[in-house]
């Protein structure tokens, strides 16, 4: 995936550790559970153990909370906290919750004194929960030998307020996606796309939905649901418009966000390049037409390709992909950097305990594991040093893609911001209101509850 000459090779084009480098753009999504390796690096135990009796002699157990686990990933949790479990003698109590119960789910269990020992969820989640000072500062792992196998960006991801509230569990960033098949039906060039700009695609889109090809262009998110925004921010960014100022106060209706907005608008209600129903797709949807081959182009994390790539070995799916880099805008280029981050609950009883279990999931070879099931890149340098990653058709281009990585604000209530974000959105894209009045009217009501 090569900003400006897309024939090129990732190996001639870039440097991939100078990339891997560059993950350090902040972020926010979410994540699990995570031990590391002993490295010491004062984490506030004397030797690294802990005792897993209780003081009346039943076996003591930590809580780990995490969202999502799919069956990529489930093995995986059950044979490593079966593993902790017989290293500490101590029962793992482990729960899964699904990502639309997520935020309620830990909320409650905070504000009922019923906080899990250690969590993970999305880093932007972090200045909400400091607020109600339900984290514990993890400075004294990660100021340590602990904290130096991250890469610096990512590693800043966990930080509000001058501590660290986490440590990084995963990252991830997108891509733009396209079928080559649907690409050379349409008299594209499949490995040549000339796809660096915003109108490069919609130039593509268009000749794509004149031809003979039978499947939507683009895949376009329009839902109402947190992703349809972090669809949107790339445009967004990509016209020099920005969501909140230096004082965190915000800024969404700039003239660059009305031409963004009107952009990704026009490629519904104007060029006719989209699914039909982009007001009721998800991301998650137009991903899964992508994969499923029903669709010509779509911005997508790696697992995208991966989920391919096994499909295709099954012989469920036949048609080949490109993976370039997300289009430029006037102001430049952009990919949403989300981080995932592991946290020890200021109201756990464990907290050295959980210290252990964090460092347990930290050892390198886990890391590795995690990353090539679940489809992230890397937090570990060493881990993502690995040719599975820097060698990859896969990997590569999101490895490239962290040099034009953003992360969305640290706001205490940025899932309140980004619902009136999407609210927004969808105003314009059901041709309810321009893109200009849906942002004044957003930009209007987000004053008032920043007051």
């Amino acid at each position: 995936m090569q900003p400006d000459n897309n024939d090129r090779s990732v190996e001639d084009s870039i440097d991939r550790r100078q990339l891997l480098q560059a993950l350090g753009a902040g972020g926010a999504i979410a994540i699990a559970g995570c031990s590391g390796d002993g490295g010491s690096g004062g984490d506030g135990d004397s030797d690294g153990e802990s005792s897993g009796d209780g003081s009346d002699g039943s076996t003591q157990s930590v809580q780990f909370l995490t969202m999502g686990v799919g069956d990529n990933i489930k093995q995986f949790f059950e044979e490593n906290n079966t593993a902790f479990e017989d290293e500490h003698d101590v029962d793992v109590e482990f729960t899964s919750v699904t990502w639309d119960n997520a935020r309620q789910t830990v909320n409650n269990r905070v504000d009922g004194g019923e906080a899990p020992d250690v969590s993970r969820w999305p880093a932007r989640w972090i200045p909400q929960l400091v607020g109600k000072d339900a984290l514990e500062p993890l400075d004294d792992m990660m100021d340590g030998e602990f904290g130096e196998q991250f890469y610096d960006g990512v590693a800043e991801g966990t930080m509000y307020n001058g501590s660290h509230y986490g440590v990084p569990w995963a990252a991830s960033n997108k891509c733009l996606y396209y079928n080559k098949d649907v690409f050379e039906t349409a008299g594209l060039d499949p490995e040549n796309p000339s796809l660096d700009s915003w109108q490069d695609m919609v130039d593509a889109a268009t000749q794509i939905r004149d031809s003979d090809a039978s499947v939507p262009a683009l895949g376009l998110a329009g839902a109402d649901a947190i992703e349809t925004g972090s669809q949107y921010y790339h445009y967004h960014w990509s016209h020099g418009a920005d969501l909140v100022d230096d004082e965190g106060m915000p800024v969404v209706n700039s003239s660059g966000a009305v031409d963004a907005l009107s952009l990704y608008t026009d490629l519904h209600l104007e060029h006719n390049v989209t699914q039909s129903s982009p007001l009721s797709s998800t991301r998650q949807d137009i991903r899964q037409l992508f994969e499923n081959g029903d669709l010509g182009m779509v911005i997508g994390h790696v697992y995208t390709g991966l989920n391919i790539t096994a499909a295709k070995e099954n012989d469920e799916v036949d048609f080949d992909y490109g993976i370039v880099q997300v289009p430029r805008g006037p102001e430049g280029r952009y990919s949403l950097f989300t981080i995932d981050t592991l946290a020890i609950l200021s109201q756990s009883e464990h907290k050295d305990l959980a210290r252990d279990l964090i460092r347990f999931y930290f050892d390198e070879e886990r890391r590795f594991q995690y990353s090539k099931q679940k489809g992230f890149l890397p937090v570990v340098e060493a881990v993502g040093e690995r040719s599975y990653f820097s060698d990859s058709e896969n990997w590569g281009p999101f490895v490239e893609a962290g040099q034009y990585a953003r992360a969305r604000p640290k706001l205490g209530n940025f899932s309140e911001f980004n619902d009136r974000m999407v609210q927004a959105i969808q105003e314009a894209l059901a041709d309810r209101k321009s893109p200009q009045k849906a942002l004044n009217d957003a930009q209007s009501d987000l004053e008032d509850a920043m007051e």
